[in-house]
Formats: C-alpha cells, structure tokens, sequence
C-alpha cells in the first residue's frame, strides 16, 4: 500500500509538472478575406499575442484627420478583450505597405472576440495596412477600460476617409 501510495504521489507530481510546462494557447488570428496568412508573413498567432504594443509609440499617429473624431464603444456590447485587439494591431502592423482595401465594414483582421475592420465614408477607399494599425492603436490607448475590456473607432492616419473599427465580433 505504501508502494501504491509514493507511486500515485509521484505521477500526480509529474502530471502537474506537465501542466505547468504546456504552452499558452491563444484565440487565433484570421486575417481579413484577401490580406496575406499568418504563413505567408512567416508569423503565428502566438507571436502576434506575445508581441504586446510598441515600446515607443509614434507620435504621428495622434496627427489624424480631422473629418473624423475618435470614439470609443459606443455601445457596451461592443467591448471585447484589449489583448485581441492588440494582435490584430500586431498583424496589420507587420503587413506594413501592404495595402488595405475598404468599402462597407471590411474585415481586416478577427481574433478571439474581436474584429477590426475597415469602412470607406465614401465608397471606396485604400490605405496601408501599417497606416490601419495606427488608428487601432488609437483604439486601444484611448479606450481601453480597467478590466482590459476595449472598442472604439479612429480615422486612418493619412486618410480621413477610411475609418478603422476595433470592436466584439458579436455587435
């Protein structure tokens, strides 16, 4: 019985052990329908959650078009976590002069609970990718709450008449 007893003790110890060593599991980052995979940036989901934001933020992205006027929410179902928003940052940051093309409420990036995408005030409109992340990372330093709950809206940088959306998936 003793035996038994130390034998069950060491592979509960062991098992535990186990646990504490696997890794970290993230929701997946889907790109936006005909922006590049995670592949083809040779990335994973992992990367872009455990990258986080930029030490140094760039002091023009708070330089943004005047026709629009940030906001946050606007409506408390559209919160979701910040840290999703913030891969979806991450990938549309690394696209970099990839262009990112918008018409009504395009998609450019899906992660866990949240969406960011894309409207165009007049029709259509382009801008780069790494432009797009720029007004996410507007969302994300302006309306991020106390329990790491973010969404709102911010004008392109360089391009008034796109407007980037980081919002729950579900609103």
């Amino acid at each position: 019985m003793a035996k038994f007893l130390l034998v069950s003790s060491l592979l509960g110890v062991v098992s535990f052990q186990g646990v504490l060593a696997s890794p970290k599991v993230y929701p997946e980052v889907i790109p936006g329908p005909g922006l590049p995979s995670l592949a083809e940036l040779n990335t994973t989901t992992a990367e872009l959650y455990e990258m986080g934001l930029p030490e140094e933020l760039d002091t023009r992205a708070e330089v943004l078009d005047k026709r629009f006027e940030g906001l946050c929410g606007p409506a408390e179902a559209a919160y979701t976590r910040v840290e999703d928003i913030i891969s979806c940052y991450n990938y549309l940051r690394k696209l970099g002069s990839q262009k990112c093309v918008a018409k009504e409420n395009t998609i450019f990036c899906t992660a866990g609970s949240a969406h960011v995408y894309g409207s165009a005030l007049n029709g259509q409109t382009t801008s780069r990718c790494d432009n797009v992340a720029k007004a996410v990372l507007w969302t994300v330093d302006h309306c991020t709450r106390k329990d790491k709950s973010c969404a709102g809206a911010q004008a392109v940088w360089g391009n008034g008449n796109m407007v980037a959306t980081s919002v729950n998936k579900k609103w």
